[in-house]
């Protein structure tokens, strides 16, 4: 059973947790994140989530996921890269981008330059079928035929923007 942790209007904690999948009371919201990572040739890297996921089964999008109890946004991002993909972030080239506020979480949208070979990560097979670097040409065109996650769609322009700034 996975305790998370409620945060106000304003993404201060207020102290009430709940059990994660439980409903979220009104005016509270749980922290999520999600993570972009590109790597030294400019590729974004995406994964495809397993067959048997509850939501979204067989689309594409970028590791995340959301904070347990206790844990700050960063500290979200190690675990969740660490569960998903098996190897260790690299935080010294990582950036918090920008925070969106949806109906019940607030999403941290994080940035981190780092390079591996997909043959070297240990997918978590309960979450993740394959994984593959990009372009983001080739990004574009999934998103236009319906290959992605919704939540992978709200993330991306935030993302988008700020890597057209750094390129």
């Amino acid at each position: 059973m996975e305790i998370v942790d409620l945060y106000d209007d304003n993404k201060n904690l207020t102290g009430e947790k709940i059990v994660r999948d439980e409903e979220i009371p009104e005016c509270k919201y749980k922290l999520s994140v999600h993570i972009w990572i590109i790597n030294s040739e400019n590729k974004i890297y995406i994964q495809k989530r397993s067959y048997n996921r509850k939501i979204f089964p067989c689309l594409w999008e970028n590791p995340g996921g959301g904070a347990l109890s206790g844990e700050n946004s960063e500290q979200t991002l190690q675990r969740e890269f660490q569960e998903e993909l098996g190897i260790s972030p690299d935080l010294n080239n990582s950036k918090l981008i920008t925070t969106l506020k949806r109906k019940k979480d607030f999403v941290d949208i994080w940035l981190l330059v780092q390079d591996f070979k997909i043959s070297d990560l240990h997918l978590q097979k309960e979450e993740v079928s394959e994984a593959k670097w990009v372009t983001l040409e080739e990004i574009k065109n999934m998103i236009n035929n319906n290959k992605f996650c919704p939540t992978f769609n709200e993330s991306f322009k935030p993302f988008l923007d700020y890597y057209k700034k750094i390129l």
